[in-house]
């Protein structure tokens, strides 16, 4: 599976491109469920919610980019011929994404700020405890992410027979 150098920049490309697209669905979920974005931006030392958007979308595409070196190998090969195979390879990364940032790096970012608690709104849901909320609304974000990562690279790649035509030397399995 050796791209040449053209066709590993187009697929490192849609990586990001596809990341992007990705990012901006998760987004909304984040933004319009939990208004999370003031909290993203903390990352950056800012509190706005623009600075939220730039710090997800920046981080979304690096994620665009991780989904491609990780995935677009030899071993991986039979799921990246098809649309099905783009999007479980990226709900699994979205799942992988999801339990090293909430599990690892949020927590370690709370502790080096000081902070006790995140400023999340709750939902309306009677008998939910804001807990369950915030994990569920994060948890179908990132399979959103998965979902539109996998989607989203198999049009711009090819591999889903929307986008653009490919010749063999371009095709990434």
């Amino acid at each position: 599976m050796a791209l040449s150098d053209g066709a590993a920049d187009r697929t490192l490309a849609a990586g990001a491109l596809a990341g992007l697209a990705a990012g901006v669905g998760m987004g909304l979920v984040l933004h319009l469920a939990l208004g999370l974005m003031p909290v993203i931006a903390t990352l950056i030392g800012r509190d706005t919610v623009l600075a939220g958007w730039v710090v997800h979308l920046f981080n979304s595409m690096l994620f665009g980019l991780l989904f491609v070196v990780v995935f677009v190998r030899p071993i991986f090969e039979e799921l990246l011929v098809d649309l099905g195979g783009c999007v479980s390879l990226g709900v699994v990364h979205s799942a992988a994404l999801g339990l090293l940032t909430g599990g690892l790096l949020l927590p370690v970012s709370l502790a080096l700020a000081d902070a006790t608690s995140l400023p999340i709104p709750t939902l309306p849901f009677p008998g939910i405890d804001v807990g369950m909320e915030f994990a569920v609304v994060i948890a179908l974000a990132h399979v959103l992410y998965g979902v539109l990562l996998g989607t989203t690279f198999a049009v711009l790649t090819g591999v889903a027979g929307v986008g653009r035509v490919r010749s063999d030397e371009d095709a990434i399995a």
